[in-house]
């Protein structure tokens, strides 16, 4: 279905291609991206669980991603992005698959349009960004629905309805068949000038037979119990300002809240769910050099907490936040499970950090950036806290016993990156870090026998681009 999709697809731009030439308000935008990504100590490798062990993993991944955006008048648009090749590829792990069968062809599809004094309308699938994204944020094609915006003034207001999943996929036989979750939201942006914004937004999501994505809540569909219900609202703060042209401050404050009625819990059935997040960030800078400071804090699970039912939950949706190149990256290799791993790519849940950070451009085609970056879990992880080791999350429950009942060291890490165009239109992007993870990665070697203590070493990872834009 996937492969007469993406022909059918190709035919249709070519079509629009022709038509185009008589079109002029029909552009084509793309990028052609090629990854080389090289991960070590993410996990052990098999039958020798030790820190000289690290399992490597190195492969090469591609994407090309068209968007077309057909112009009728300045009242009317129509916008298209299509993710036609996903491949991964790598002598090292000897495979050779294409991975658009299990990802999102289609990113945006919409419709936008302008009625004069009444607003712009907004209509398909398309990406939508609340504050510094990190309660409300999707770029990967999720959200299909309506958008009504206008704006007076200094003051823009929007409102917006999507549909954010489908349950079909647990059977016709099921009384959740086709079950859905609905989003409605509303987003004020106030500018008095051009140097200072303030965003206030929030909403209600009604997940019928679902609940709101968290490491703990991931695994009540496994403990026998019945998903009947979650009505959960989410609200936050955001500002981004520029001070005399060299300063430029940005966060946000945001929290999510409500409630899950479930079936076979052991203690009630009815649980509790609350999560807040704060970012923020100040960095100097004229036209050679940026320096800034950074802090990101997300709430976290307490045993007391889960054992009264009730639940941390910190985003809705949430792929746009990225903190470091490891810790809260936003972004994961086709390829790597760690992807669900807590305090990985997007998941800022139980994470608190502090980031010094500098980037200098010696040209106009060259820059470079690194970041220091001291993080800690915001509640333990351990045997006796609410949160299994921090590799389990992606590694599997119970494959890592944790050595200590109680602790909070995340890490060091240390990153490094640049950007370089080579010609117009081609670019080349490093993308390089080191966790030095903390005595919350310490786990019992050789369980069952010598129970040996292990340290879990450093974690790194490099990530080469080569990126054709058009």
């Amino acid at each position: 279905m996937k492969k007469a999709l993406t022909i059918l697809v190709a035919m249709l731009f070519v079509v629009v291609a022709v038509g185009a030439v008589f079109a002029a308000d029909t552009t084509f935008e793309g990028q052609y991206k090629i990854r080389a990504w090289s991960n070590w100590n993410f996990d052990k490798r098999p039958n020798h669980l030790n820190s000289q062990k690290g399992l490597y993993t190195g492969y090469f991944d591609q994407r090309f991603r068209l968007t077309i955006t057909h112009a009728r008048s300045e009242f009317l648009k129509a916008v298209i992005q299509i993710d036609l090749v996903e491949d991964t590829w790598g002598q090292q792990r000897n495979f050779r698959i294409n991975n658009n069968t299990n990802g999102e062809l289609v990113r945006k599809a919409y419709l936008e349009f302008t009625l004069p004094k009444i607003g712009t309308f907004t209509v398909g699938k398309q990406p939508v960004v609340l504050g510094a994204g990190l309660a409300f944020s999707d770029s990967s094609g999720y959200l299909d629905g309506i958008k009504w915006a206008n704006k007076w003034g200094p003051v823009g207001v929007s409102a917006m309805y999507f549909k954010f999943n489908d349950n079909v996929a647990l059977g016709g036989g099921s009384e959740f068949y086709n079950r859905d979750t609905d989003i409605w939201a509303l987003h004020l942006m106030i500018t008095p000038n051009e140097n200072h914004a303030i965003e206030l937004f929030g909403g209600y999501v009604n997940y019928r037979a679902g609940l709101p994505s968290s490491h703990n809540l991931g695994y009540i569909p496994f403990m026998g119990l019945d998903l009947l219900q979650a009505h959960v609202g989410f609200a936050g703060i955001a500002y981004i300002g520029e001070i005399a042209d060299m300063i430029t401050l940005k966060g946000e404050f945001s929290g999510v809240f409500g409630r899950a009625d479930l079936s076979n819990w052991t203690v009630g059935d009815r649980g509790l769910i609350t999560g807040y997040n704060l970012y923020l960030d100040a960095s100097w800078h004229n036209d050679l050099l940026r320096v800034g400071l950074g802090f990101v804090h997300g709430s976290g699970d307490t045993m007391s907490g889960i054992n009264a039912n009730h639940f941390n939950v910190n985003f809705i949706t949430a792929d746009e936040f990225v903190f470091g190149n490891i810790i809260a990256s936003g972004n994961g290799g086709m390829q790597d499970d760690f992807g669900g791993g807590l305090g990985f790519c997007d998941d800022i849940e139980n994470l608190t950090a502090v980031k010094l950070y500098f980037e200098v451009s010696p040209t106009e085609k060259l820059s470079i950036n690194a970041a220091v970056i001291w993080a800690r879990w915001t509640e333990p992880v351990g045997l006796t806290s609410a949160y299994d080791h921090p590799v389990n999350y992606y590694a599997g429950l119970g494959k890592y016993n944790q050595w200590y009942n109680s602790a909070t060291d995340l890490g060091w890490e240390i990153d490094l990156g640049l950007s370089y165009e080579i010609m117009e239109g081609l670019s080349y992007t490093l993308a390089a870090g080191v966790l030095f993870t903390g005595d919350s990665f310490d786990y019992v070697g050789d369980p069952g026998g010598a129970n040996t203590h292990e340290s879990w070493g450093p974690i790194w990872t490099v990530n080469n681009n080569l990126i054709y834009e058009f």
